[in-house]
């Protein structure tokens, strides 16, 4: 008979995961089993889309900042106003690719980079960043940019927007690595799923003219030869910034945040904010419980990245809801077969181990009627590995001996 066992969640009953499949062929005592199968799922991305209803945003001011070595270099800004969006996007010098390693101002903003902004042009060996604080305090006319290495020369631009969602601003993120030459280079584009902002950074490699005839991106500087241009949007859609150059290399990073009232609904999930919670999510999400990456998730807590936030991710990518918070979900393990075909069997007992191998204990309080072919184990904690073994009962009471085991991982949490 064939033996299979499932992890269900009590809290989605709906979706089973399949964990170990084996099979047993009755014979008097003993039943032989065959290997353990894995079934693989296909992760399902989805979708987050936002309504179209907005305010307007608006540009409050841009300023230029440097050149010069950093975090020395102070970027002095108007006093900035309270429940703004606040972005500081950052150009290297040729010839170093450092990390921003922080961005802090003197009224207490917390900013954080704009997803994965960082972009790099291999060519000319220079980096470009984006950071961002949301919902701002006012009083800020000061802004520390820190680099590491420590004292890198670079330069920046700081833009302060009215209007912006001060909850999950955050559209879409995307970077164009080291770019083929050409005199009319494209930034990354974005396809955003609301109307609001896009700011877009070019480091080419030559000389800059300005944004190319017909689009609709404005630059706002100059500085260190880079593009930094802006777009306000009034509906959602695919946008890109384009200039033109002297021949040459490039890299760009472009970055969209949402409008106030966009109705948008964002994941915790979406690590990488570009509006699908997929198998991407999941490798971000180990990658930052590993140390590879910063830890920017918030979904066992802020700043908390372990197992438990890759096991939400991993059930939020098959499609399941993305669970937020320090919860406990009730487990089972559902053990299912196909009936013996010797006429003397009455029943069968199910017995559960801690290790492989053994020792185990009965868990069906009394004999399971052998015109059922499943058993479900409701003792289960997430987070723990179990052992499954299986024996018959015949008409005379007595037991056959242990199937081979079946192991069931139980998620946490």
């Amino acid at each position: 008979m064939g033996f299979i066992s499932h992890i269900r969640h009590a809290a989605n009953p709906a979706r089973v995961f399949r964990c170990c499949t084996s099979s047993f062929f009755s014979s008097d005592k003993a039943w032989p089993f065959r290997k353990l199968l894995t079934l693989l799922a296909v992760l399902a991305p989805v979708s987050f889309l936002a309504s179209s209803a907005s305010a307007q945003v608006s540009l409050v001011r841009v300023t230029s900042c440097g050149s010069g070595p950093y975090p020395a270099t102070v970027c002095a800004i108007p006093s900035t106003a309270s429940g703004h969006l606040i972005v500081v996007a950052w150009s290297s010098v040729f010839g170093t690719t450092p990390v921003i390693s922080s961005v802090t101002d003197n009224a207490g903003n917390v900013y954080a980079e704009a997803g994965n902004a960082r972009a790099i042009d291999s060519a000319t060996v220079g980096m470009i960043d984006i950071w961002y604080a949301k919902n701002s305090n006012a009083g800020a006319t000061a802004i520390t940019i820190t680099p590491n290495p420590s004292g890198n020369q670079g330069a920046a631009v700081v833009w302060e927007f009215a209007n912006v969602d001060t909850v999950a601003p955050l559209d879409r993120t995307s970077v164009l690595n080291s770019q083929p030459a050409t005199t009319t280079p494209s930034g990354a584009s974005v396809t955003t799923a609301a109307p609001g902002v896009i700011l877009s950074l070019l480091m080419p490699s030559s000389s800059l003219a300005g944004i190319h005839a017909g689009n609709a991106f404005t630059n706002d500087s100059t500085i260190y030869g880079v593009g930094w241009a802006r777009l306000i949007t009034s509906s959602a859609g695919t946008y890109a910034a384009q200039w033109d150059t002297g021949s040459g290399t490039y890299a760009s990073s472009t970055v969209a945040f949402r409008a106030a009232g966009s109705g948008s609904t964002v994941s915790s999930c979406d690590l990488n904010t570009d509006g699908l919670v997929n198998v991407s999510d999941v490798q971000l999400g180990v990658n930052m419980s590993l140390g590879l990456a910063p830890c920017t998730a918030n979904i066992y807590g802020a700043g908390v990245c372990n197992v438990i936030v890759v096991q939400r991710l991993v059930n939020a990518a098959l499609g399941g809801p993305c669970v937020t918070g320090v919860t406990t979900t009730p487990h089972s393990v559902t053990l299912n077969w196909t009936a013996s075909t010797s006429s003397n069997i009455t029943g069968y007992n199910v017995y559960r181990g801690a290790t492989a191998g053994g020792p185990y204990t009965k868990i069906n309080p009394s004999l399971i009627a052998s015109t059922s072919t499943s058993y479900t184990d409701t003792t289960v904690q997430g987070g723990t590995t179990y052992y499954y073994v299986a024996t018959a009962v015949d008409n005379t009471g007595m037991e056959s001996s242990y199937s081979n085991m079946a192991t069931a991982v139980v998620p946490s949490p």
